[in-house]
């Protein structure tokens, strides 16, 4: 079944679709047409990655609470992950080496080449940590080793009780952290160099845990008002994405986790995060933002300057399209089994786990 469901969190399936779009309209320039307000949110569309961060520490609170301890959990988040990453990896450095398609934005600022060394770095999850590879070869997968590494980290906060004092101490303290990151960045390190490192980004992850928290706890308490919260977080997203205040990244990230704490199943009410198209997107979503900047190029190739001629709406129309059928093949050849076999590894682990112990 290619539509991935989650009962009452299908929802979360529709954010995903909705962050990937976002980045597919980034790189399209999608609404630029329509004046600077199109172009503002044209460039916001970057903060998908935020929303995918967010959903991403939920994820991980979930998954990490149903597991039977540490190496089951990362078992089936790194099979989750890491196939088809390392599949794009190698075709963007397949291209780029043997010269079939230009040097990326990011390989040409700081000088790198598709060598061993680049290759190495993506295929450990290490590349976010050195600037001139993070983001050298697909244009995108320095979100992956971030991912990663919070796959690894953020369970260490879990095995604490998540109250309010607790939150808002840990927050701050990966707020600073970002700060320092950024402030270490500007003075020492390479350009962007901070905008690839994992622990600028800690503060989505842990959000996105929080939300894991008081979902469960809201839904079991009285008087809370979700549709008036769902409402707030639906409005407070269309007013970061429609405006350049400087704190669009966080305001996103806020809006996402209030949408994911209050958002509730009903027969009735907006209910577009759950729709078979918003679904099916978000679906392949992981495909789609891995694979879009392939079919971007495919234009580039094929079309030339036409393709550069064409209005910014419909380069979004046409990479969306072609990305979502690529993405399809790719989640029920690639995703889809990989994911299985994850479970099936975490299983088996834990079954052996489980033995007792024959004494000699």
């Amino acid at each position: 079944m290619l539509l991935r469901r989650y009962g009452d969190t299908d929802f979360i399936t529709g954010l995903r679709a909705v962050a990937a779009l976002m980045v597919v309209s980034v790189h399209t320039r999608a609404f630029d047409g329509f004046g600077w307000i199109g172009e503002i949110v044209s460039s916001n569309g970057k903060y998908g990655v935020q929303v995918f961060f967010v959903i991403s520490g939920y994820t991980i609170a979930t998954t990490y609470q149903k597991s039977n301890g540490f190496a089951p959990y990362f078992i089936r988040r790194l099979f989750r992950i890491a196939p088809l990453y390392y599949l794009a990896v190698l075709v963007f450095f397949v291209l780029i080496a043997t010269g079939l398609t230009v040097q990326p934005y990011f390989m040409q600022l700081y000088g790198s080449e598709a060598d061993l060394y680049n290759l190495l770095a993506h295929l450990t999850f290490l590349s976010a940590w050195d600037a001139r590879v993070a983001n050298s070869l697909i244009g995108v997968e320095w979100t992956i080793p971030v991912e990663v590494f919070w796959y690894a980290v953020l369970p260490s906060l879990l095995i604490f009780r998540l109250d309010r004092r607790r939150f808002v101490t840990v927050i701050l303290l990966f707020l600073l952290l970002s700060g320092l990151s950024r402030g270490i960045g500007e003075l020492f390190l390479p350009k962007h160099a901070a905008q690839f490192m994992p622990i600028t980004y800690g503060a989505y992850f842990f959000l996105g845990a929080w939300c894991h928290h008081m979902r469960d706890k809201l839904a079991a308490g009285p008087g809370f008002a979700a549709t008036n919260w769902l409402w707030g977080g639906y409005a407070l997203f269309a007013v970061s994405v429609l405006s350049d205040t400087g704190m669009s990244a966080a305001l996103i990230a806020v809006a996402t986790a209030m949408i994911i704490v209050s958002y509730r199943n009903r027969p009735t009410g907006l209910q577009f995060l759950r729709s078979r198209p918003a679904l099916l997107v978000g679906s392949v979503s992981y495909s789609i933002y891995l694979w879009h900047l392939l079919v971007v190029l495919g234009f580039v190739a094929v079309l030339g300057e036409a393709y550069a001629g064409m209005p910014g709406l419909v380069k979004f129309v046409a990479v969306s399209a072609v990305t979502i059928l690529l993405s399809v093949v790719s989640y029920l050849i690639i995703e889809r089994p990989s994911n299985g076999l994850g479970h099936r590894l975490a299983t088996r682990w834990d079954a052996a786990r489980q033995q007792p112990r024959v004494e000699g």
